[in-house]
């Protein structure tokens, strides 16, 4: 088979599908039977017009959010699959290691440093230790979120309308908003979850909070958290994802109550490894069951 790898992966993977499957070039979509993808190429309808051989895109990563008509692609007989699983422990860590970085104010004392400032009466920061993490989206990640702060002493509360029973405690959105400390999003992006976080919500939640979101940009309205930020209302923000609008937001940019980091979740050697690992799993198969027919 054909195959097209878009986007970055892991190199032994790609060493490994070449063994058995014939790589192309970017500019050859035309000849291509699969196409793999992170996040960065955009699979529209202008793509899978063009791709008029295609029969499976593989989304290295967990959303599906850059495949923008997934109707369309099944239509003609696409199928769509992709790794969820291969890259939640990475993201898992890095949305604890933001809320360290904030509760310790690592990003500010190593700005200080490099000034050669040393302002430690300044530098107080707060324990995570008896603080209540509210994680919205109790999935996978949100599982291995919750899994991680147990053993910091944090007091786990979970929103999430799919799931009815867990060894969390399961509260309404209103709720999770109005009492935690901190609170991390772990949702797809999808009409449902677009601006979950908007100006209604953003005054539910408690003063002070911290907020971060390692899922997608877009499900917190950003115009909203600048002002929500600006007002002390949050106290401190760990971004991963953005929206187009962030990316040119230059306030946000220069607020020195934010963290951000360029959607690296699950850029770990280990989950690019078990990224590659699925990939080559999910091509062997889907080999096999086509030259089965």
């Amino acid at each position: 088979m054909n195959i097209l790898i878009s986007d970055p992966i892991d190199e032994q993977a790609v060493k490994e599908l070449g063994k058995f499957c014939n790589l192309l070039r970017k500019g050859e979509e035309e000849k291509a039977d699969i196409v793999i993808v992170r996040s960065r190429t955009v699979i529209d309808r202008a793509y899978v017009n063009k791709a008029k051989n295609l029969k499976m895109i593989i989304r290295a990563g967990v959303g599906l959010d850059n495949i923008r008509d997934i109707e369309y692609c099944r239509k003609k007989g696409i199928r769509i699959d992709h790794t969820p699983e291969a890259s939640s422990v990475a993201v898992a860590e890095l949305a604890l290691g933001h809320m360290i970085a904030i509760a310790r104010k690592i990003p500010v004392t190593t700005k200080d440093k490099r000034k050669c400032e040393w302002r430690r009466e300044d530098l107080v920061g707060f324990e995570l230790c008896g603080k209540t993490l509210g994680i919205i989206g109790l999935g996978r990640i949100g599982k291995e979120v919750a899994k991680r702060a147990e053993p910091f002493g944090m007091i786990i509360l979970a929103y999430d309308p799919y799931i009815t029973s867990s060894k969390y405690k399961m509260v309404e959105l209103q709720n999770l908003l109005k009492h935690s400390d901190i609170i991390s999003l772990h949702v797809p992006l999808n009409e449902k979850t677009r601006y979950l976080l908007d100006k209604k919500e953003f005054k539910m939640i408690k003063k002070g909070a911290v907020l971060i979101n390692t899922s997608r940009g877009d499900v917190i309205n950003e115009n909203e958290l600048v002002r929500n930020l600006k007002s002390g209302k949050i106290s401190f923000a760990g971004l991963d994802v953005y929206s187009e609008r962030l990316i040119r937001n230059s306030s946000m940019k220069k607020m020195d109550n934010v963290i951000l980091t360029p959607h690296i979740g699950a850029q770990t050697i280990e989950a690019k490894e078990r990224i590659g690992k699925a990939i080559i799993e999910k091509v062997k198969n889907f080999q096999k069951e086509f030259e089965g027919k």
